[in-house]
């Protein structure tokens, strides 16, 4: 499976937010949040939009394009 890089992980970090603190908040499983943070696994673009609102960023500064698409 093809890793995607994202940002979630230095955002939960500047929040001084645990894992389990933010997957609480966020109502997802503490492993489903360590895949999107690792980018193993993608949210569906609802899942996204309440990451950007919890992170107060915004979906593109949590999910930058890919380059070369």
């Amino acid at each position: 499976m093809e890793e995607r890089p994202n940002n979630l992980l230095e955002a939960r970090k500047s929040a001084g937010l645990s894992r389990n603190k933010a997957a609480e908040d966020l109502k997802v499983d503490p492993k489903t949040l360590y895949r999107y943070e690792n980018g193993t696994q993608c949210p569906n673009v609802y899942v996204a939009i309440r990451l950007s609102e919890y992170y107060h960023r915004t979906v593109k500064e949590l999910f930058p394009p890919r380059s070369g698409i």
